[in-house]
């Protein structure tokens, strides 16, 4: 049995999506010299740069979420 079977599945599919983005980067790890190493960084990358995004919108959507109170709180101020 491969290793990958006897993952969760859920795993699997997490798994398998994250094969699938790290060989659009074949041509980088295919020319190192320790295609493994190299293999596994991209997918360290790829990983963070998914990080990086869902920072990116957390803070934006928080943002959003700021505007809203403050404007909701001057509303309610001025029924005061």
């Amino acid at each position: 049995m491969e290793w990958r079977e006897a993952l969760d599945p859920l795993l699997q599919e997490h798994l398998q999506g994250l094969l699938k983005k790290v060989y659009k980067e074949e041509m980088a790890y295919r020319s190192a010299l320790h295609k493994e190493h190299a293999q596994f960084w991209c997918a360290f990358a790829v990983l963070m740069k998914e990080i990086s995004n869902l920072q990116i919108r957390m803070k934006a959507l928080e943002k959003g979420t700021k505007r809203k109170e403050n404007t909701r709180l001057k509303k309610e101020l001025e029924k005061l």
